[in-house]
């Protein structure tokens, strides 16, 4: 399925560029979303690993522009701890899907038999739909990695990363 080992070395190129991005004060989920499009746009870079990186790209993308309809179509104007709060939360939930998305491909790897691969694989996906942060209906978008068995991270972007995360460690104990 995946080379595993180039999986790792991708994502030591990633924390490298983040890294390296994280030298000048940008925002943490756009220091994830410049080091993930990298990897995804880039053709020389394995098939798997774009994946890998477009899906945490669309992920950031999905929730930067939930955060920007919440700070754009309030009824009444947001105080400065409003918007902070948004913005906040905006760098939280990207650090916590980088996090669960590493995790993942973690265990994944660690996983012997198909049988653990589809536990581990079980564990992830359901976390991220039994913890969604809007409760957006719009499946098309919302599901468009989930049930996608040519990707390799088949989770739903409307999720709190945090609450998934936590639900996560907890079954894996």
């Amino acid at each position: 399925m995946m080379n595993f080992k180039k999986v790792t070395m991708a994502l030591v190129a990633i924390l490298f560029t983040a890294t390296a991005y994280a030298q000048t004060p940008q925002r943490v989920y756009d220091q994830i979303y410049r080091s993930s499009y990298k990897v995804a746009s880039d053709k020389s870079e394995d098939t798997e690993i774009r994946k890998i990186a477009s899906f945490r790209v669309d992920a950031i993308s999905y929730l930067k522009t939930k955060t920007l309809e919440a700070l754009s179509v309030s009824d009444k104007e947001l105080t400065g701890k409003e918007v902070a709060h948004l913005n906040a939360q905006l760098d939280s939930m990207a650090y916590y899907m980088y996090d669960f998305v590493n995790l993942y491909l973690k265990n994944y790897a660690k996983a012997g038999t198909d049988k653990d691969k589809n536990r581990i694989k079980k564990i992830f996906r359901d976390a991220s739909i039994n913890n969604p942060l809007y409760g957006d209906k719009d499946d098309e978008v919302v599901l468009a990695y989930y049930n996608r068995e040519d990707y390799p991270t088949q989770f739903s972007l409307d999720t709190n990363w945090i609450a998934a995360l936590e639900e996560v460690k907890r079954e894996l104990k």
